[in-house]
């Protein structure tokens, strides 16, 4: 009778799976090794070779072994845990205890495969063990650390951290919250939270109580992402932690609106957080907003504009005068946009000022005046008192508003630069919005132009590989855009959360106030006749933007599509596609 018996992949093979090492790469560290360095582990001469680094190797290692690959940061090791195992011994097997759960212990450990250094480890505890991989640099790197700590005293605070990694195994899902945090006070979960927030890139920090559990998600690239499960009635003590860091009253409301702020320094770098909440039936549900200096500092040129259209974008910023409107739905990354044009400006030979709901980020030498800094919550009023400063430039947070929307018309026709954003799905839909809100010849006659965006993910550069879209796809956006060549995507791996895409990127429609348009603009025309005048003038869609971009391989035809799947100018073809399509 035949037997069949289950293959062990080999740690070549499944790196190659992986995108890590290519073919002829391994082929290569296989020939070093039969020719002269037999005692070297492939591994090591692939390390050595440059193909890879150990930490993906050992993470390969980790999957063949069956154990949970990780990255250790200080704030998941259990303080109560460290003596549990002498410390002569860690260092002697590049051993580290991390937490222990009633009688097993968690430690990580360099060689996952080991059996041996497994069970000695367990008798030298006297509990059960299990094991994660980690680094053998990790691995000293904590114990350096936790070594230190014992010696000058309590851990460091989360802005001091210096380390920049994703979040780590132990964090993300931790659905045993009372073993691995239980002790723990909520405002060191709330620092840790934003310690790991920050780390990971996220915009925000989502707290959201449920009949049983608190679920915290991290915003990641414009995706949620759940991190940890605890149990729901930690929601109110957490919700009050963010309270006090925002320096408002554990026991109080923090109000309507994005009404709490605060500076921070997180792992070395500036951070600014938002806070917003509302009681909801289980709870406080509540967001925290961080909004990172070296995000909110990007120039114009690194936003995702290409030359053409960067060059036309500065033309409306130079003049003295009229209304340039920034155009998108929300989360579309306008407000980076605006400030990125303000910051483009000279503050020192203009007034520069803004208005708006919240201030997210501090501009300097520019005057920026929200409700909560000025006491006024009429944005009309407010706009009023802040034209009697004389600003050569205005920004405005919204200009929908009947009122605010005159003030800018009127502003922009007599002393100053505009800058306006809208709420809208492109620069035809802004420009027919906004003439709803004041008499269309007014608006024409300042009009300079529109900027409208989104934002789409970007390729992962780590695993990044050539791929042909399903046929279904492609075909109609052939049709349209003519050949589609280039496309990328990503694999997934350790550096993107095995997600594909690492970061974000605008797409753009820029389309100045020349032509046609204004006449059809002072006739009060729908927005559909807007959009043909500029696609006639030249002036490229969002669509266009977008497939352009994939075509470079930036970002994916699948994540484009997606984006702009309510954006007008979407081809007849594609109707026929499934709602959703992003990963």
């Amino acid at each position: 009778m035949a037997t069949t018996t289950k293959q062990r992949i080999r740690l070549g093979d499944l790196l190659v799976a992986r995108g890590i090492v290519t073919e002829e790469q391994l082929a290569e560290a296989l020939e070093v090794q039969r020719h002269g360095q037999q005692e070297k582990l492939l591994g090591e001469i692939l390390v050595d070779s440059g193909f890879t680094d150990p930490e993906q190797v050992l993470s390969a290692v980790a999957e063949m072994s069956g154990v949970p690959f990780a990255r250790l940061t200080p704030r998941l090791l259990d303080p109560e845990v460290r003596n549990t195992v002498p410390e002569t011994f860690c260092r002697k097997h590049g051993v580290l205890p991390l937490f222990r759960v009633r009688d097993v212990l968690t430690v990580a450990v360099a060689e996952p495969a080991n059996a041996f250094l497994v069970d000695e480890t367990a008798q030298v505890a006297g509990v059960n063990v299990q094991t994660v991989a980690a680094t053998m640099d990790n691995i000293y790197q904590m114990l350096e650390q936790t070594c230190a700590e014992d010696k000058v005293g309590p851990p460091a605070a989360p802005s001091e951290r210096t380390a920049d990694s994703p979040i780590s195994a132990d964090f993300q899902h931790a659905e045993d919250y009372e073993s691995a945090y239980g002790n723990w006070p909520p405002e060191k979960v709330a620092g840790l939270l934003v310690q790991e927030a920050v780390a990971a890139r996220a915009s925000a920090i989502h707290l959201e109580p449920d009949q049983k559990v608190l679920r915290i998600r991290f915003r990641i690239d414009g995706v949620l992402h759940v991190v940890m499960r605890p149990p729901a009635r930690l929601a109110a003590g957490l919700a009050a932690a963010f309270n006090d860091m925002m320096g408002f009253p554990a026991k109080g409301h923090p109000g309507a609106g994005w009404s709490r702020s605060t500076p921070l320094m997180i792992q070395g770098r500036p951070v600014q957080l938002h806070l917003a909440s509302v009681d909801a039936a289980f709870g406080p549900r509540t967001i925290v907003r961080l909004v990172r200096d070296d995000e909110a500092e990007r120039p114009l040129e690194q936003l995702g504009c290409d030359f053409n259209l960067l060059a036309r974008c500065r033309e409306l910023m130079s003049a003295p005068r009229g209304l340039v409107l920034v155009a998108g739905p929300r989360a579309a990354g306008t407000t980076t946009t605006l400030y990125s044009m303000l910051r483009d400006l000279d503050p020192v030979r203009l007034n520069v000022c803004t208005f708006e709901a919240y201030i997210g980020f501090h501009l300097p030498g520019v005057t920026q005046v929200s409700p909560a800094t000025c006491g006024i919550s009429d944005a009309a009023s407010a706009v009023s008192r802040l034209l009697l400063q004389e600003p050569d430039v205005l920004a405005l947070d919204d200009c929908l508003d009947e009122r605010v929307a005159a003030l800018a018309v009127e502003a922009a026709r007599d002393a100053c630069l505009v800058f306006a954003r809208v709420r809208a799905l492109d620069a035809a839909s802004a420009i027919a919005a906004l003439a709803g809100a004041v008499p269309p010849g007014a608006l024409a006659s300042v009009l300079r132009g529109v900027m409208a965006q989104r934002l789409v993910r970007t390729v992962c550069p780590h695993c990044r590989v050539a791929y042909d879209p399903p046929a279904l796809l492609r075909r109609p956006l052939t049709e349209t855009f003519g050949s589609l060549e280039g496309l990328t995507k990503g694999r997934g791996c350790p550096a993107c959360r095995r997600t594909g895409f690492l970061g974000r990127i605008g797409l753009f429609e820029l389309v100045p106030a020349d032509g046609d348009l204004p006449e059809l603009t002072r006739a009060g025309a729908e927005p559909d006749a807007l959009r043909a005048a500029a696609r006639d003038a030249g002036y490229p869609s969002l669509w266009t933007d977008g497939v352009n971009k994939a075509k470079a391989g930036i970002t994916s035809l699948e994540e484009v599509v997606d984006v702009l799947q309510n954006c007008p100018g979407r081809p007849p073809s594609l109707e026929s596609l499934p709602q959703r399509l992003r990963s």
